[in-house]
């Protein structure tokens, strides 16, 4: 009778290029100032292109909110096969994601 190994689930890691453009986009919705909601509100425009406050359409708001997943998706498929993934370490739990 051949042996089971189990296999761990993996270790969660911290994704450190996604949060980092959540950030900058929060960020960049808070700089514009305004109370929470006109902040919440210019963050969600980032992905609708829409703007709620003066209703309407703002494709530059589109801009600001895909192109840092697109240069991420790009990066990932292109420069990461080219040069190789980066090594953090096993003892630190991030993950260039």
């Amino acid at each position: 009778m051949a042996r089971r190994r189990r296999r761990g689930r993996g270790s969660r890691k911290i994704p450190i290029l996604t949060l980092g453009i959540l950030g900058g986009q929060a960020f960049s919705a808070h700089a514009g100032g305004g109370t929470i909601g006109d902040q919440v509100a210019r963050f969600v425009s980032y992905y609708t292109g829409f703007d709620f406050g003066s209703r309407v359409f703002d494709p530059n708001a589109l801009v600001i909110g895909y192109v840092p997943w697109l240069a991420l998706g790009l990066g990932k498929r292109l420069i990461f096969p080219l040069v190789g993934r980066p090594r953090l370490g096993k003892m630190i739990p991030v993950s260039l994601s």
